[in-house]
């Protein structure tokens, strides 16, 4: 089963950072256009980061990168005036506010950017060992730097450490439930840690919210029936063609279904 990797996000954030002006203290924001109808003004004591947009982010993307929190894309929306729903324009320019402690952990952010841009050229240029030590460097900086976490676990599956990323996995599926990305990966590490009904629940889970996500529904009915739940298999099976009756996965999907019915 494929696990995605998080690659162009990192790589977007990069250029973000490259691109990001930090403006001090309140008042400095005017130097910088806004996206919208107006500038910020933080309140006093707050400082401002204005930050480019790069193709393909939204606003929770961007909330995420900064605060560590996707649901502050509602208070980004609003200190510049945008009306949700937002399609952000690459070039634009949105001014973020942040209190002085929320400050200084963007700052920390911003200087593990270096070893985990490193991490991401290692990792697509196939060098684990160094994909690992830089992704490990940018932590030491920026220990909540999620995708960090998340692209580290899915080195340590590569390189056949599944129990260190499986833990490492199922830390950050309890802090952010609701990522298909972290779910999934978390069942594909249970799956080869040959724990098939944990890796049925993982995935379960990511359907429970994403109902349409094949590579989940794929790894759920693998799952169950190498965990020899036959019924719940074939049920799943079913379940997985009618999202995907064409694909070669459909294929191995229907393969399957011949050897739990013996037809």
């Amino acid at each position: 089963m494929t696990v995605w990797r998080r690659r162009l996000h990192l790589s977007r954030f990069l250029a973000a950072a490259a691109a990001t002006v930090l403006l001090g203290l309140a008042g400095c924001s005017k130097q910088v256009p806004a996206p919208g109808p107006r500038t910020v003004v933080p309140p006093a004591g707050e400082q401002v980061i204005a930050h480019t947009v790069r193709t393909g982010e939204d606003l929770r993307r961007i909330a995420d990168l900064y605060y560590g929190d996707p649901d502050r894309a509602d208070r980004i929306a609003t200190d510049n005036g945008l009306q949700r729903p937002v399609n952000l324009m690459a070039g634009s320019v949105l001014q973020l506010t942040f209190a002085a402690d929320e400050y200084a952990v963007a700052r920390r952010r911003a200087t593990a950017l270096g070893p985990y841009n490193r991490g991401v050229a290692a990792l697509d240029g196939g060098d684990l060992a160094e994909a690992e030590r830089q992704f490990r460097l940018a932590l030491r900086t920026a220990p909540d730097l999620t995708d960090a976490r998340y692209n580290l676990a899915l080195v340590l599956l590569d390189r056949g450490q599944t129990d260190a990323a499986a833990d490492s996995l199922a830390v950050l599926a309890a802090a952010r439930p609701a990522d298909p990305d972290i779910g999934f990966a978390l069942g594909n590490a249970r799956f080869h840690q040959t724990r098939y009904r944990q890796a049925a629940a993982a995935f379960a889970g990511v359907l429970a919210r994403h109902p349409d996500h094949r590579r989940a529904a794929f790894g759920h009915a693998r799952a169950l029936q190498e965990a020899g739940e036959q019924a719940a298999a074939l049920a799943a099976w079913q379940a997985y063609l009618r999202l995907d009756p064409d694909s070669s996965w459909a294929a191995q999907a229907r393969r399957h279904l011949r050897e739990l019915t013996g037809g």
